[in-house]
């Protein structure tokens, strides 16, 4: 959820407090198709007044869109987005990669980021099944429910699994790790092993593999995954075919970035 207002006011002097109060409108209307003004004010705890002058300047510098008194994000707010994705490096790097990965296992790939104790999508690639797990750019997912959020938990540096660790981990279905100790032991797996697989404990019938892409300290700045449909994810597939191509996509991506650190080696490396 995004940040409230009372956080807002009480921040460092230095930081803007109506500034943070504007990103967290436009982070709260990012989590739902549209809202009205009473309905951000009590989510927020802003009062009507000091939300409706946000909004007004938010709509008229065109990041947020108004009809029939509902309020929605805008085209710029996605257009900033793409800018921003553009340039990271990582994701130009793989797509090609993650194309002919597609085109080899016939399922989907996704390349993402940590943000905070989610993981965001950056990349995806398509494939040819009549039936696959639907995906959009900038979807963001749990990451202690996700194979590509566990695979860059495992591999973040010690202060960050631990963040993610004192927090309530949100239980998703019957398979979600949801205490620290359940997911502590599941981190040191994917460090040993060098990958992380999710088997419906985020979405219901819906399966993953992940690998990290290491710089040179072993720390994560991405994870490359393939999602599918639970079905489709066996033991025998995922030794043969799947966890294969995903580490020589994942290897070849390293190697043209220059990366010192690749998913090969990953389960060489010794624990931190």
């Amino acid at each position: 959820m995004p940040r409230s207002s009372k956080s807002a006011e009480s921040a460092p002097s230095y930081t803007t407090a109506t500034l943070a109060k504007g990103l967290d409108v436009l982070s709260a209307l990012a989590l739902r198709d549209d809202a009205g003004l009473s309905e951000l004010a009590r989510d927020l705890g802003l009062s009507a007044p000091t939300l409706f002058r946000i909004l007004a300047t938010l709509v008229e510098r065109g990041f947020v869109q108004k009809s029939a008194g509902r309020y929605r994000l805008s085209l710029r707010c996605w257009e900033l987005g793409a800018r921003a994705l553009g340039r990271l490096g990582v994701a130009a790097v793989a797509r090609p990669w993650m194309a002919r990965l597609a085109e080899e296992v016939n399922e989907s790939p996704h390349l993402a980021v940590l943000q905070d104790d989610a993981v965001v999508i950056i990349e995806r690639g398509e494939c040819r099944q009549p039936v696959k797990v639907q995906t959009d750019l900038g979807q963001r997912a749990p990451a202690h429910a996700s194979a590509t959020g566990k695979v860059l938990l495992a591999f973040a540096p010690a202060d960050r699994q631990a963040t993610v660790l004192a927090r309530p981990l949100e239980r998703f279905t019957i398979h979600t790790l949801a205490t620290p100790a359940a997911l502590s032991r599941e981190l040191a797996l994917v460090r040993r092993q060098g990958y992380a697989t999710n088997r419906g404990e985020w979405r219901p019938g819906v399966s993953a593999v992940a690998l990290p892409l290491l710089d040179s300290q072993g720390t994560a700045v991405a994870s490359l995954s393939l999602t599918l449909p639970t079905e489709r994810f066996t033991d025998a597939r995922l030794a043969s075919d799947l966890l294969p191509a995903l580490r020589r996509a994942a290897d070849a991506i390293a190697r043209e970035m220059g990366a010192p650190g690749t998913a090969a080696t990953a389960a060489r490396r010794p624990s931190r």
